[in-house]
């Protein structure tokens, strides 16, 4: 029994090690683009045979963003693309990330009344939030 507490303990604290934190945050980040990129591919016409998946896309980045600044609980050393800058000016940072988060939720109930007009024209001011973050405060390698 001991053995197994220390073992629940162990697995505990590398859950929340630096590396680990990255390595979670980076894979939301990655959906959240994936799922942006697939949105991207129907609001331009790139892949004009249907609709019907965008609700979950637009719901899915919504989720993803409405957690964005937890996924930066703290300065680390571990290398990622995440600029310092983020820590250091943390009150601009949960901004940006609010701001992509009302813009999502937005997408996401124009999606959810499958109203495809505005759902393509909220699309722009959704880009244009990560786009605004990338630029100050991501990395690019």
């Amino acid at each position: 029994m001991k053995r197994l507490l220390l073992t629940l303990a162990l697995l505990g604290i590398a859950a929340d090690a630096p590396d680990a934190i990255v390595k979670y945050r980076q894979t939301e980040m990655k959906a959240l683009g994936a799922h942006m990129t697939a949105m991207s591919m129907v609001v331009t016409k790139k892949q004009i045979a249907s609709r019907a998946h965008l609700a979950a896309h637009a719901a899915a980045v919504h989720a993803v963003s409405a957690g964005l600044a937890d996924l930066f609980p703290a300065p680390d050393k571990t290398k990622s693309s995440a600029r310092p800058e983020i820590w250091t000016r943390f009150d601009d940072f949960k901004r940006a990330a609010a701001n992509l988060e009302r813009e999502s939720a937005k997408l996401s109930e124009l999606a959810a009344k499958k109203d495809w007009k505005g759902f393509d024209a909220q699309y722009a001011p959704v880009v244009a939030a990560c786009e605004d973050c990338h630029e100050r405060y991501r990395i690019r390698e």
